[in-house]
């Protein structure tokens, strides 16, 4: 099967540690959210660092890891905001 391809919007921590507001990233066929986010923090250590408190979002619905993923979406990686 085709890989599907995906843009990542990176906001906050992420953007500041990867230089960059999105990413292009394709994923195969079938592949969910948590997929994609294995694949980045495989390959962007700063997404392994805040791996375990990242929020997922799919063309701007907050979901689970586990929700599949379809040509052209936009999975949005989102990091708590510390303020005060």
């Amino acid at each position: 099967m085709p890989d599907l391809s995906v843009r990542v919007l990176l906001f906050d921590v992420l953007r500041r540690e990867l230089g960059a507001s999105e990413l292009d990233a394709a994923v195969p066929a079938g592949a969910t959210a948590g997929d994609l986010l294995d694949r980045l923090a495989e390959a962007h250590a700063p997404v392994a660092r805040h791996r375990p408190v990242i929020r997922l979002a799919v063309n701007r619905r907050y979901v689970p890891a586990e929700t599949a993923l379809d040509d052209g979406d936009e999975v949005a990686l989102i990091t708590p905001v510390s303020g005060g």
